[in-house]
């Protein structure tokens, strides 16, 4: 197997497993402000970022959030923003990967479930699923 074979394997199997793949150049992040709704437009962000949402509650226990490009040193540090007048408290979460700042995806088991299901759904289906 070449080089080149092989970088594919370790591709299609990473992503098997759910890995994220390598990154190549910028990140590109979705970014939108504080408005409502929020039409995400993606954005490429500069060497130094990471893209993120920031979540900011207000005293009065609104809640506000806007999704861009960060710097990472800013993506552990709690903020501060002014909006419409009113202070809010921010927390920012920030990844790594390609527009991965959209709306949160739906959970899924973790993958070690999914084995362990199908053995028992085998033995309790008298094992005429591997069959």
């Amino acid at each position: 197997m070449g080089p080149s074979s092989a970088a594919l394997c370790i591709l299609i199997f990473g992503g098997a497993l759910g890995l994220p793949a390598p990154a190549q150049g910028r990140l590109r992040c979705y970014t939108c402000s504080f408005a409502k709704p929020c039409y995400p437009v993606p954005t490429e962000c500069q060497d130094d970022e990471a893209c993120g949402v920031s979540i900011g509650t207000s005293e009065q226990s609104e809640v506000i959030q806007r999704k861009g490009c960060l710097p990472r040193a800013q993506c552990a540090l709690p903020g501060q923003a002014t909006y419409w007048s009113r202070s809010y408290a921010l927390q920012h979460h920030c990844c790594e990967r390609n527009l991965c700042n959209a709306a949160p995806a739906p959970q899924r088991p973790p993958r070690p479930l999914v084995p362990t299901l199908l053995l028992a759904a085998s033995l309790t289906c008298g094992g005429h699923l591997l069959h």
